[in-house]
C-alpha cells in the first residue's frame, strides 16, 4: 500500500484499523440456558424425574455420563442427550419443537 492510500485511510478512516468482524444486534441473538447430562444426576437428588423448564433451563446437551434412569422433560434437547438418558433407561420428553427430531 503505498503512502497516499495509507494517509488517506488515517485521516478519514482513523478507526479503519483494528476492526474484526460484525457484531449481531442484541434482539436477533438466541441464548439459551443448556444443561449437560452428566449434571443431571445432581440435580434430581435422587428423584426419578426432573423437570429443567421449571429450573428455567432451555436446553439438554450431551457430555457427561449418566447411570441412573430419568424421566426430563426440557424444551429441547440434542441428539447424543437424548441417546445417552434412554440407554440409561430413562426418557425425555421435549415441550417445544424436536430439534434432535429433525436431524435425523
Amino acid at each position: 500500500m503505498n503512502k497516499h492510500r495509507v494517509m488517506t485511510r488515517i485521516k478519514y478512516m482513523p478507526n479503519h484499523w483494528g476492526m474484526h468482524g460484525f457484531n449481531r444486534d442484541p434482539s436477533l441473538r438466541n441464548v439459551s440456558v443448556t444443561v449437560n447430562v452428566g449434571q443431571l444426576e445432581a440435580m434430581a437428588e435422587g428423584a426419578d424425574s426432573i423437570d429443567l423448564t421449571e429450573l428455567g433451563i432451555d436446553k439438554l446437551l450431551g457430555s457427561g455420563r449418566i447411570s441412573s434412569s430419568l424421566t426430563v422433560t426440557v424444551e429441547s434437547a440434542s441428539a447424543k442427550a437424548v441417546e445417552k438418558i434412554e440407554a440409561a433407561g430413562g426418557t425425555v420428553e421435549t415441550d417445544g419443537d424436536d430439534d434432535w427430531d429433525d436431524e435425523a
